[in-house]
C-alpha cells in the first residue's frame, strides 16, 4: 500500500474541487454501472437507449463493461462542460468520479485511500464522509449496488471471451437494458444481476 493511510468515513484527508477539469481530461475510462445508466437517463430525461448511443462505449478488453465517451483531442468526459468545466451530471455522476481522488480499499468497511492524483494544490482538510455523501447521497444509496457489481465483474471477465456470442448479447440487454424506469432502479438491477450470473454458469 506504499505506506498510504487508511481512512474511514470519519477521518480528514485534503479533499477539495477547484473545478480545474483536470481530472476530466484523457478519459474514456470511466466505468458505469447498471445504476448508472438508469439514474442518468433518467436525469437527462432521455431512453436507455439513446443514453448509451451517445453517451458511453464498450470498455476495451473489459467487456461487458461500459464506459463514458471521452471526446476532442484531449479526450476529455463528454459531460464536462467545455465553458464552466463543470460536470453535466454531477447530481448523478458514476462512484468512479464520485470517490476521487480517493481509491476503494475495503468497501465494507467504507475504508479509503487518498491517491494523491488531484493535480491541485490542496490544503483543506474534509471528513471523508462529507466529501462522498455531500453529493445527493450517492455513495450510501449505491454502494450495495456496485459492490454487487464488481463482484460479478470479478467473476465473468476472466472467461468472457470463451463465452457464445449468443449469451454475450443476453447478458449485456440484461444488464444494460432490461429495465423498467418507472420502478425501483435498486431491486431491478440486483435482480438483472443475479440473472446474468445464472445465465454465465449456465454457458460454462
Amino acid at each position: 500500500m506504499d505506506n498510504k493511510e487508511l481512512l474511514g468515513l470519519k477521518s480528514k484527508s485534503n479533499l477539495n474541487c477547484k473545478i480545474c477539469d483536470k481530472c476530466c481530461e484523457y478519459r474514456g475510462d470511466i466505468k458505469i454501472t447498471p445504476i448508472n445508466v438508469l439514474e442518468i437517463s433518467k436525469y437527462l430525461n432521455i431512453s436507455i437507449d439513446e443514453f448509451l448511443e451517445k453517451y458511453t462505449e464498450t470498455a476495451p478488453n473489459e467487456e461487458p463493461e461500459r464506459v463514458i465517451k471521452g471526446v476532442g483531442e484531449k479526450r476529455y468526459c463528454i459531460f464536462n462542460d467545455r465553458q464552466t468545466f463543470k460536470c453535466k451530471i454531477h447530481e448523478v455522476e458514476p462512484m468512479q468520479c464520485l470517490v476521487f481522488p480517493l481509491v476503494p480499499w475495503d468497501l465494507d468497511k467504507d475504508l479509503f485511500i487518498n491517491s494523491n492524483s488531484c493535480v491541485v494544490e490542496n490544503n483543506k482538510k474534509i471528513k471523508v464522509d462529507k466529501w462522498l455523501n455531500d453529493n445527493n447521497k450517492i455513495y450510501k444509496r449505491n454502494k450495495h449496488v456496485y459492490q454487487k457489481w464488481i463482484e460479478l465483474m470479478e467473476e465473468i471477465q476472466p472467461f468472457w471471451k470463451i463465452v457464445k456470442d449468443e449469451t454475450k448479447e443476453k447478458i449485456t440487454e440484461l444488464l444494460y437494458k432490461k429495465y423498467d424506469m418507472s420502478k425501483n432502479f435498486e431491486k431491478q438491477v440486483l435482480k438483472n444481476i443475479e440473472e446474468a450470473r445464472e445465465l454465465f454458469e449456465n454457458s460454462r
